[in-house]
């Protein structure tokens, strides 16, 4: 990008790299059923752990990347390496492989997919100014939340047609991203910031909250993912297409919820928004469990704003309570708590629906897991309570100020 380019303009270049660059990553998810069933005699553990061992590379791996990030200048060039590695990968992965071969290219493939996001996010952070951060955030946010919401509904076409064409429709889009990244500049310079250490991980102390709610969102996104899936087709026999546009329902409200209210986070405190998306995001998880199909849109759409009115804050957050120096380091730690929950998600998931599995009511387990993935929700808002209500009074206090000081003004 030229250096003549506004603010503006570079906030919906690296949005539009933000689409492109997660599209894929979604489509997958109508297509991993299929996966198992036509290649691993539908192993349902080997889908549990295909869907959390990507996240386990990039948890541990996501963290030392945004301490580099912080350090150096330009790395789209990095972000060119690691999407044409994930374009490769997905290629692959739908060979006739050992499920042990499947899943260790699946690790890898995270590791490239999870960085190249960090990269885009981190840029999105640095051209985002203090009281631009709901702006700039929330354009990411929405971009990341779009493309998932459109990755299920093209994967969901696409895995009709055929199961492998949402992995060669997903590394054709990655290509393209690599493209991109290759042949453009990065949109800001940055200063050098800090190397990777424990000292470092215990300075972002002021965000804990954030980095556990990034935590329990994917968490519980991770609980329901293969859960629903198998739930829908054994519970109401929807095939793995309808699935796929049900997760579109909940994704596309994600998305459109997004922006707006991260602006609006402007207008009133952030942690309102976060204790009343706790509320509504919970509620819809369990009752995936319980809602006849015809009223299983209605829950998703419910779940996609409730799931917005969490993630928008958090990101802005991690833009906010840190230096400008140490944005890129924030989002990877945001980045690599939402990994670990993505990791234990699923194992939780497996384990919840294993232990209180009934013969004679084979929907009980899914039940279960719904029920689980709630609970944690709620369980944080209560462990995080002081924390939000000491930032509700701070930024009341930011909000409110501005107002005060113009009504003297005017009765003057």
């Amino acid at each position: 990008m030229s250096d003549g380019l506004n603010i503006s303009q570079r906030l919906r270049a690296v949005a539009s790299l933000v689409f492109l660059q997660m599209l894929p990553a979604t489509m997958l998810t109508p297509a991993i059923r299929p996966l198992f069933a036509n290649l691993h005699s539908g192993k349902e553990w080997a889908m549990y752990a295909f869907m959390s061992v990507n996240m386990a590379g990039a948890a541990l791996t996501v963290p030392f990347l945004g301490a580099y990030l912080d350090r150096v200048k330009r790395p789209r060039r990095l972000l060119a390496l690691l999407a044409a590695s994930d374009a490769l990968l997905l290629i692959v992965m739908t060979l006739p492989l050992p499920v042990w071969l499947v899943l260790s290219l699946r690790a890898v493939e995270g590791v490239a997919h999870v960085g190249g996001a960090t990269i885009l996010l981190a840029e999105a952070a640095r051209l985002g100014r203090t009281k631009e951060s709901g702006r700039a955030m929330g354009l990411a946010g929405a971009a990341i939340i779009f493309a998932i919401a459109f990755g299920n509904a093209m994967g969901g076409f696409a895995v009709s047609l055929d199961w492998r064409a949402p992995y060669l429709l997903a590394s054709m889009i990655f290509l393209l991203v690599a493209a991109i990244a290759l042949f453009s500049e990065d949109g800001i310079e940055q200063a050098a910031g800090e190397r990777m250490s424990l000292a470092l991980v215990r300075s972002y102390r002021r965000i804990w909250f954030p980095i556990g709610l990034a935590f329990i969102e994917r968490f519980a996104v991770g609980c329901i993912i293969v859960t629903f899936s198998l739930f829908a087709h054994k519970a109401h026999q929807l095939s793995d297409s309808a699935i796929g546009w049900l997760f579109a329902m909940l994704t596309f409200p994600f998305a459109l919820s997004m922006y707006p209210i991260a602006r609006f986070s402007a207008l009133l405190p952030r942690a309102i928004f976060v204790a009343a998306g706790s509320i509504l995001y919970a509620a819809a998880i369990f009752l995936l469990g319980y809602s006849p199909a015809g009223a299983l849109p209605l829950v998703m759409i419910m779940g996609g704003i409730g799931a917005a009115m969490l993630f928008a804050p958090t990101l802005c957050y991690a833009s906010t309570l840190v230096d400008q120096s140490r944005r890129a380091t924030s989002m990877a730690l945001i980045n690599a708590a939402g990994c670990l929950g993505m990791v234990l998600g699923p194992m939780a998931a497996g384990m919840t629906a294993a232990i209180f599995a009934s013969a004679e009511n084979p929907l009980v387990g899914y039940k279960a897991v719904f029920a689980m993935a709630a609970s944690a929700i709620v369980l944080w808002l209560v462990v995080g309570a002081r924390w939000l209500l000491v930032q509700f009074k701070k930024e009341w206090s930011e909000i409110a100020a501005p107002a005060m000081v113009a009504s003297r003004e005017t009765n003057d």
